[in-house]
């Protein structure tokens, strides 16, 4: 029988805490070399784009894949699960919330491992859903002392930062990206610019950036003089930055990045290459940590008793 959640389903049995560890899990077995992962891949029709991305993980013997429509009326994502020993489908399951948290995650392993103090400011640049996960995955793996917050709409980041007191966290509203950044020594960015917000001024101080807005090569948060102040820069998936990172696709057009530099998170965290420096993390997304995590919450829900709905697929 294959297992049925819905997006509130999942929302109900995710913790962030539990994803920050399965993630970091998985880009650990990835630089052991169990873990294969594909670059996503999209395909466009009238006045829609369908996006597919998967990986098997050999460590749980589970392979799956996520994919998503997205359209005016907005996106919509489902992820389905496979055992890789008699490929049976384990699970199908709305991907909405998995998506935000394993997002939010590798912004907090990167952390962990690229700034790696125990405690920190952190300047927080987008407002919304997204933008509450990388606050809750990077107070997993450091005492937040405040959040720095600006997003381009006012009510929005007032509203955010709301929430974040609301929490327990600390938050202060900020007019511009550059006093947001003043004082912080980590900062994440998720929004939707089309256009880089972060210069190379605002950068000079802060010791890591998780920047995460973007996966389409048009589109950057950050410039290329900024992206050239860093001395390590490390990404998810390096195939996969290639083609679709603005931020660093830009940056190497301008010859302020290099390729050749580049390190993959999977290397770091199992201590086989070392930063060095300033350090930004370029996080697009890879189907690793969708099906590592989606794995963790299936065997949730076995473990919880609750009768969530199955069919016969096969």
């Amino acid at each position: 029988m294959t297992l049925i959640l819905s997006d509130k389903q999942v929302e109900a049995l995710i913790d962030m805490n539990e994803v920050v560890d399965c993630v970091e899990e998985a880009f650990r077995r990835q630089g052991l070399g169990e873990v294969a992962n594909t670059n996503r891949t999209r395909s466009g029709g009238y006045n829609s784009v369908l996006s597919v991305m998967h990986a098997t993980l050999s460590y749980l013997g589970r392979g799956g894949l996520k994919a998503y429509m997205s359209s005016k009326a907005g996106t919509r994502f489902a992820l389905v699960l496979f055992d890789s020993a008699d490929s049976t489908p384990l699970a199908v399951m709305g991907a909405e919330a998995i998506g935000r948290f394993r997002t939010g995650a590798a912004s907090g392993v990167a952390t962990k491992h690229l700034f790696g103090e125990r405690s920190g400011t952190l300047a927080m640049f987008g407002s919304g859903r997204q933008a509450m996960t990388q606050v809750l995955a990077v107070s997993r793996v450091m005492a937040v002392e405040e959040v720095r917050v600006w997003s381009p709409n006012p009510d929005h980041r007032k509203a955010f930062a709301r929430r974040l007191v609301a929490k327990g966290i600390r938050a202060r509203v900020h007019d511009t990206p550059q006093k947001a950044m003043e004082g912080a020594q980590v900062a994440s960015s998720i929004t939707s610019s089309k256009e880089p917000f972060i210069t190379d001024r605002m950068v000079k101080t802060i010791s890591h950036f998780n920047v995460c807005g973007g996966n389409v090569p048009e589109r950057s948060e950050i410039t290329s003089d900024a992206v050239g102040l860093f001395g390590t820069v490390v990404v998810d998936d390096l195939p996969q930055a290639k083609l679709e990172y603005g931020d660093l696709i830009q940056a190497a057009r301008a010859g302020t990045f290099r390729w050749e530099s580049a390190l993959e998170l999977c290397s770091v965290v199992t201590g086989k290459r070392v930063p060095k420096g300033k350090t930004l993390f370029k996080s697009g997304g890879a189907a690793l940590e969708d099906v590592a995590v989606a794995s963790m919450l299936y065997d949730k829900a076995l473990r919880s008793g609750i009768p969530y709905p199955s069919v016969e697929l096969v």
